[in-house]
């Protein structure tokens, strides 16, 4: 486990390199690890961690990594948008290939790290071989109204009655509902590029396998035939199998993690190159 700087220009970044286990057969197959947006990042933090270590293990180098404005990165949390969380994602890629020397990528991103993996494998110079996006954010317009929802629970949560009863407790608390979501700020600019995350996005795949696991298979299904987005044979969707809220205090124990879904990416790393 190396301690890595990455520069993205004259964004300064951190991230957490490992290299293949000594006794794990090599793969020469590389994973970048896409963070998610403000607390789910940071409520997702040990299932990063211990994916990483298990594919580490599995022979794989893994790179997981801080946006600009995030974690331990420079920069402020204001400074964090999605477009430039995917120039970070480029920087930490090329970053990866460099040390590992792999001759094969992949990446995983969970909630809306799975739309910027996947704007990452469209921007990069070599095809990806595995994207798992694990319950990625497809609308970003509900995904936006879905985190200010939590944010009002959480408020009301912590200060009980006083929450409704008390205008200047709700000025001071949330003075600007659109411009942050359960404290990290979003500004218009960053709220615009969220809110153009739609189902077309996943078109064309930017990678020889497309692994996507939702809450509800079948909605996900429908909602893609709606919006008029088939999916190539290279892409699957499966249920996710799990009960997280990763927006709410249910995941701020930041113990969950889900065995079954490190299971399936190294599995479906494991597959030969052209299946």
């Amino acid at each position: 486990m190396t301690p890595v700087r990455i520069l993205n220009g004259s964004r300064e970044l951190v991230g957490i390199y490992l290299e293949p286990a000594a006794d794990a057969p090599p793969q020469h197959h590389a994973v970048l690890l896409c963070n998610p947006f403000g607390q789910e990042a940071i409520r997702a933090h040990r299932l990063y961690r211990v994916m990483a270590d298990r594919l580490a293990a599995a022979g794989y180098p893994v790179l997981r990594f801080d946006y600009y404005g995030s974690g331990d990165s420079a920069g402020d949390d204001a400074d964090w948008d999605l477009h430039g969380s995917i120039s970070d994602a480029q920087a930490a890629l090329a970053e990866l290939l460099r040390r590992s020397r792999a001759l094969r990528w992949s990446a995983m991103g969970l909630r809306l790290g799975g739309a910027i993996a996947l704007e990452t494998a469209r921007r990069a110079a070599q095809p990806a071989q595995v994207l798992l996006l694990i319950e990625p954010v497809l609308d970003g317009r509900t995904y936006l109204d879905s985190l200010a929802a939590s944010s009002l629970v959480a408020l009301n949560r912590g200060y009980g009655v006083r929450w409704p009863l008390s205008a200047r407790l709700r000025h001071t608390m949330l003075p600007a509902p659109q411009a942050e979501a359960l404290g990290f700020a979003i500004s218009p600019a960053c709220r615009a590029q969220i809110e153009s995350v739609a189902p077309s996005c996943l078109l064309p795949v930017p990678a020889n396998r497309l692994n996507l696991l939702v809450p509800h298979a079948d909605a996900t299904l429908q909602t893609l035939a709606q919006a008029d987005v088939h999916l190539p044979a290279c892409a699957t969707v499966a249920n996710s199998d799990a009960k997280i809220d990763w927006a709410t205090d249910s995941a701020a124990a930041t113990a969950i993690v889900p065995m079954h879904w490190i299971r399936h990416l190294t599995e479906a790393l494991a597959l030969p190159a052209h299946a």
